[in-house]
């Protein structure tokens, strides 16, 4: 079956769902006409880019190229132009839909370079870094729908739900485990379309009586100090993905908001992007898991000299499944880089606890080495984050003339940096408190609300 027929199936099963934004409403089979009819428009096109100031726009675009059978590159306006700009150079595609003045209409690009795959890919996905050329992570039909259905699988959502999306669609996680598996499981869809606005988001979650809401640890953690002012009752489920999250900030988060289900769920682009997730009856136990695999994926986690690792021994998490990439696009040694016999290098360093769940320690690359110590900046982060005059905390490593050392960037209610450096010395073992600490107004996010990690390495 094709990824449209799928989509479409479950979408005339529940015709008079609605995707709606702000005063703005169109239901699940509205949707299906529309994106059919406005396929017509793609025919000829090979690859086509979406970019659109509203959400909703764009997952009608997304929807219309599933129906053309054309490849879709979805970009983000929130990132700027000149982001959105590395990515239409890197993959060159020949056409693009905008959204100008509230009218959804596609362009064909001249002397587009795109070259198609071998095998269809439904979608290309960029990496979200700011810096550097980005990769496209090339996603098929059959990955997307063997994703969206073992989401679906565990995430019960159903048609009394209304999920609020906040999020661009550029990230794989928001399209594929936010907005495709809303549709497969028959929930009413909201978007916000506008900048990253904790208060904001909780006032639409009142008014809207939001029972599903996705989104990182930076932003829950945001939400949670505002939440006493607002009511949430409707609130049901939550996803927190997107970054490493220390036990403390996992059970601050459920104390905001006692009655919800939370799902602590692990992915990458190049997975498309589910691999693994908390059951909510754990988190309260288990908050800084992100639980078991997919029933389609399956894991491993090898040490430096390649054998397995045991429980509670850390390594480098392998992934594999009907879920993962055919490779990046144009782009054959960084995709041999990281599939090997099938399976995927995700760069994660993680272990499986007593109770066999996932544990996810940090980056590869963002590992600290001092002194011949191991330092996982989260988790440094983590138990700063116990102290509850801090608000963002973000630790990197770097190089100067006397080796490698630890920087700190923190928002918060201190007076001065030698106050923070007190609080590290209390809460940190010698070698991990930091030896430059600065103290700022806001962290660098980019569209979704996440931290930008630095590296100076």
């Amino acid at each position: 079956m094709s990824l449209w027929n799928f989509l479409k199936e479950h979408m005339l099963e529940n015709p008079q769902q609605q995707i709606r934004e702000k005063d703005a409403s169109f239901s699940f089979d509205e949707t299906v006409i529309w994106a059919e009819n406005f396929a017509k428009k793609l025919c000829g096109v090979k690859c086509c880019a979406i970019l659109c100031s509203s959400e909703m726009a764009a997952s009608m675009s997304l929807l219309a190229c599933f129906a053309a059978g054309v490849t879709a590159l979805p970009l983000s306006m929130r990132y700027g132009e000149e982001h959105c700009n590395k990515i239409l150079d890197t993959i060159s595609p020949d056409a693009i839909i905008l959204d100008t003045n509230s009218e959804i209409a596609v362009y064909k690009i001249k002397d587009s370079q795109y070259i198609a795959h071998n095998r269809h890919p439904a979608l290309i996905m960029c990496t979200s870094g700011t810096t550097g050329k980005p990769k496209g992570a090339m996603l098929s039909e059959h990955n997307v729908i063997t994703n969206v259905s073992d989401i679906a699988d565990y995430f019960t959502l159903d048609q009394s739900d209304t999920i609020l999306i906040a999020r661009p669609l550029y990230h794989c996680a928001v399209l594929t485990g936010e907005f495709l598996t809303a549709i497969v499981r028959g929930a009413n869809i909201r978007f916000y379309s506008e900048q990253f606005n904790p208060a904001k988001i909780l006032e639409l979650i009142r008014k809207y009586k939001i029972s599903a809401f996705c989104g990182t640890p930076t932003l829950l953690s945001m939400m949670a100090r505002f939440s006493r002012n607002h009511a949430t009752e409707a609130l049901k489920y939550l996803c927190i993905s997107g970054e490493c999250m220390s036990a403390e900030v996992g059970l601050n988060i459920h104390s905001a908001f006692p009655s919800c289900k939370i799902y602590h769920i692990y992915g990458l682009t190049e997975a498309c992007p589910r691999v693994s997730y908390l059951p909510p009856e754990h988190f309260n136990k288990y908050p800084d898991s992100v639980g078991i695999p997919l029933k389609s994926v399956s894991i491993k986690i090898l040490k430096s000299d390649g054998t397995p690792c045991q429980k509670n021994e850390e390594g480098l998490l392998y992934v594999k499944g009907e879920n993962i990439m055919l490779g990046y696009y144009s782009d054959a040694e960084k995709t041999h880089e990281v599939l090997k016999d099938g399976w995927l290098c995700t760069g994660d360093i993680a272990f499986l606890n007593d109770a066999g769940f996932l544990k996810i320690k940090g980056r590869n690359d963002d590992l600290i080495i001092k002194s011949g110590m191991n330092i996982y900046p989260a988790e440094i982060e983590g138990a700063i984050k116990q102290d509850p005059r801090v608000k963002e905390v973000l630790v990197y490593g770097f190089h100067n003339s006397f080796g490698t050392l630890i920087g700190m960037m923190l928002v918060g209610e201190f007076s001065s940096t030698e106050e923070v450096k007190q609080l590290c010395m209390k809460l940190l073992p010698s070698f991990q408190v930091p030896s430059v600490i600065e103290l700022v107004d806001e962290l660098p996010k980019n569209g979704s609300g996440k931290i930008i990690r630095r590296n100076l390495l």
